[in-house]
């Protein structure tokens, strides 16, 4: 299990967890903005948002970097969002985890494989 770690923006390689917080700007399907806070636990798929929001189900939010505004969709995976993640100089993978409101969805893209992570 990995322990320490730093999540990058894929563009611009800025950290954007600090402590048990991972930290992206959001876009709502209605154009609505703001910044979600989500927990740098994969498969834990708590958030707060600021302003408050309740998503609907199914809604597609488009994630970005709060540094570059980047847009975070995976090139791939159209309905994912896509960043890395750092263990050492040596090792980094690949995170993809679900856009879409209420489908708790996480890959890990690792050198040995892809670990998938679901919530309840």
């Amino acid at each position: 299990m990995i322990h320490k770690y730093d999540i990058l923006c894929p563009s611009c390689r800025t950290k954007l967890n600090d402590g048990t917080k991972l930290t992206l700007k959001t876009k709502r399907e209605s154009g609505e903005e703001g910044l979600i806070h989500l927990s740098t636990t994969i498969g834990n798929y708590s958030y707060t948002h600021e302003p408050a929001v309740i998503f609907d189900i199914g809604e597609l939010v488009t994630f970005s970097c709060p540094k570059c505004y980047e847009n975070l969709n995976s090139k791939d995976f159209e309905n994912y969002a896509l960043l890395k993640m750092k263990v050492d100089e040596n090792i980094e993978f690949e995170i993809l985890f679900s856009r879409k409101a209420g489908i708790q969805k996480t890959y890990l893209v690792t050198e040995d494989g892809i670990e998938t992570y679901s919530g309840t």
